[in-house]
């Protein structure tokens, strides 16, 4: 309760009350005192403290100078939510395939380059991985290939393949060679042998004839082949299996190409060919030594 200050009544009839001047406390009239008796509840009495509290402490935030950005710590707790993603844009993901990409090739180049340089320490164990395995198969064909295209005789690829009637071939080379051996024995036990000069000219001149009919051919080869068989022929006979050669060995065209196709693979050369004749020019066979021709001279 406040303090009042009592003064004796005039005409009171009660006596006045005399205080010691010394046992009162007067204070002036401007000081204000505001007393809280205990028995006010103690809900407002909290709620006053703490405006005043918190009006005290907003002042001190003002005038307290804020910390610098690199001392400020931000304090998470574990239950609050994650902050939602941002969706990327087209370009950041476009930069993040082509980043990708560029470590991918990356690292494909640093190990091209450690492979080489293990290469350059083990050149024999890179040799050993670079070289294939060989084809057994493959090689075991082309060898058997190659037997059947080489010659009885010399053994060497037919370049020149020739057929007798007996159906054996050999290079042109080694027929010439067996054919000039069984003429030269020929002509030592008859030196008076010419193949040339058996036919008489004016045969060789009708059989040249374009016009001539097919009757007067046949009756002159017959006419031939009777003065050929009365006259000693050398012996022609077949490398192989000895048959006697009566005609001239043709030429192989199928065996030919083969041979070319097998060397092409082995990586040999194909030897040159015989030059083409010109128009009009005579040219020897490689048989008009040993088979008579029956032409126009």
């Amino acid at each position: 309760m406040p303090a009042t200050r009592t003064e004796p009544r005039q005409g009171s009839s009660r006596p006045a009350l005399q205080f010691r001047q010394s046992s009162l406390d007067v204070r002036p009239a401007t000081a204000v005192v505001t007393l809280l008796s205990d028995d006010e509840s103690p809900p407002r009495k909290k709620a006053a403290l703490e405006r005043q509290s918190a009006r005290q402490r907003s002042k001190q935030k003002a005038r307290a100078p804020l910390p610098p950005p690199s001392e400020i710590i931000e304090i998470s707790s574990d239950d609050e939510a994650p902050p939602p993603a941002k969706r990327p844009s087209s370009s950041t993901t476009a930069l993040e395939r082509r980043i990708k990409e560029l470590e991918e090739e990356n690292k494909k180049w640093k190990e091209a380059a450690l492979a080489a340089q293990a290469a350059q320490v083990h050149p024999d164990s890179l040799a050993k991985q670079v070289t294939p395995a060989p084809d057994t198969r493959f090689d075991k064909f082309l060898s058997t290939v190659e037997d059947h295209v080489s010659c009885e005789i010399c053994t060497m690829k037919m370049w020149h393949p020739y057929t007798l009637p007996c159906g054996h071939t050999f290079c042109r080379d080694c027929l010439q060679d067996w054919f000039s051996t069984a003429l030269a024995q020929h002509m030592a036990a008859n030196p008076q042998f010419n193949p040339q000069g058996i036919v008489p000219h004016h045969w060789r001149a009708a059989l040249a004839r374009q016009d001539l009919s097919i009757i007067a051919r046949r009756q002159i080869e017959r006419e031939i082949a009777m003065l050929m068989d009365a006259t000693p022929q050398p012996s022609y006979t077949c490398p192989t299996c000895r048959l006697e050669v009566r005609n001239r060995p043709a030429e192989n065209f199928v065996v030919k190409h083969l041979v070319r196709t097998v060397a092409g693979v082995q990586g040999e050369s194909c030897p040159q060919e015989d030059p083409h004749p010109r128009p009009g020019q005579r040219v020897e066979g490689p048989w008009d030594g040993f088979f008579p021709v029956f032409r126009k001279d």
